[in-house]
């Protein structure tokens, strides 16, 4: 009996462990979002970041004020993950409560978010090879192709016409970016002394263009184009955690 009592305890205490929560989350419960940030910021160093990781810093920057590096974190998260609830309701919020503003997806960009562009990427790239095996093959030994065949080649040139929509919505989520600093101006020339013709806020999230003389040439949410410092802004296609661009919390 004892025996069997050792074993279930053996079997639960693993269990216990994974139940109980992190100290980054413990941190964040307690309202200390500068420990947390901190702790999770350690674990995705250690362990590398994940949708769920990026979405709790997200929210804990935000929570921070820093509202630039929360939408990095959640955009990131969505790169990885685009039905992660936590990064949706985050950037929903910034949206309707935190005056950051967001360009509306395109068809193609909402198309691309039924699969990650990585995973868009590997079945493009698996039924371009499926299709063209299935005409090589037969022509190096010789024989007609079978009704299997062209089955199976018709199904892989589907598969490929239909991923090329989300390779490309893809490909423009990837080129945009977050506004790190307060009192950024859109200017018309990629100069220091170019004319101010906008004002963006940190977080708000631009479509990015050509780079030019340290500046990059973006295009904004209510669609007015023009040029922002290099410094002022990050990618959302990015290795992991935001970068740390010394900027001061709002109030």
């Amino acid at each position: 009996m004892r025996f069997l009592a050792c074993l279930l305890l053996c079997w639960l205490a693993p269990l216990s462990a994974a139940d109980a929560p992190s100290a980054a989350e413990a941190a964040y419960a307690k309202g200390d979002y500068a420990t947390a940030v901190e702790k999770w910021s350690d674990e995705a160093r250690a362990e590398g970041v994940t949708p769920a990781l990026l979405s709790a810093l997200g929210n804990a920057e935000w929570r921070l004020g820093r509202k630039g590096r929360a939408m990095v974190c959640w955009e990131r998260a969505l790169l990885l993950d685009p039905r992660d609830p936590v990064a949706l309701a985050g950037i929903r919020h910034a949206l309707n409560a935190g005056g950051a503003e967001r360009p509306a997806p395109t068809w193609s960009e909402n198309y691309a978010s039924f699969l990650g562009a990585d995973a868009w990427l590997l079945l493009a790239t698996a039924a371009f090879w499926t299709a063209l095996l299935c005409v090589i093959v037969p022509r190096l030994r010789g024989r007609s192709a079978g009704e299997g065949n062209h089955r199976t080649r018709v199904i892989a040139l589907t598969i490929l016409a239909l991923c090329l929509p989300g390779i490309w919505g893809s490909r423009s989520l990837d080129a945009r970016a977050v506004i790190r600093k307060a009192d950024v101006s859109l200017r018309l020339t990629p100069t220091q002394f170019g004319e101010p013709l906008n004002g963006l806020a940190e977080g708000d999230v631009v479509r990015t263009e050509r780079p030019f003389n340290g500046h990059v040439r973006v295009t904004t949410a209510d669609g007015k184009t023009g040029w922002v410092r290099a410094g002022e802004i990050e990618a959302v296609r990015g290795p992991g955690l935001p970068a740390d661009l010394d900027q001061k919390a709002a109030p």
